[in-house]
């Protein structure tokens, strides 16, 4: 097979959709928080409502740079295991930071366990992204 080939990003499809649906529930619990605090904007000094706002506002700080990378990872190299492990592990991460940021606003293994496998796994996908990159130039 061609090299320079562009194949289908299917691990990363897989797991843009998961971190979709994700990324829905935890909007539904700010919406959650704002219908039974009364707060249509800002958090209301509300520490629920602040807690739910940093749970979905942390997702999205890092989910969308992940997929990018991780979907060009697949574009230039193909739906290989190193793809599916680290999406897996970001999805885990992710799931994990979320739950542990919703117990406590404090620290939690649950919170700690998702944030070092979320920047351990986005960390070895920007340095595979690279040597691919620099490997094809």
């Amino acid at each position: 097979m061609d090299s320079n080939m562009l194949h289908l990003p299917i691990y990363t499809g897989l797991f843009a959709a998961l971190l979709m649906i994700m990324q829905m529930v935890l909007m539904g619990l700010v919406i959650k928080q704002r219908g039974t605090n009364d707060v249509l904007i800002g958090d209301g000094g509300v520490d629920a409502m602040q807690q739910a706002i940093r749970v979905h506002g942390n997702f999205v700080e890092n989910a969308p740079i992940f997929l990018i990378g991780l979907a060009l990872i697949e574009l230039m190299v193909g739906a290989n295991t190193w793809v599916l492990v680290m999406g897996a592990v970001f999805v885990l991460g992710r799931l994990l930071h979320a739950v542990g940021i919703s117990m406590t606003t404090g620290l939690s293994m649950p919170r700690f366990i998702g944030t070092v496998a979320s920047i351990l796994v986005t960390v070895v996908a920007a340095c595979y992204l690279g040597y691919t990159v620099l490997d094809r130039m």
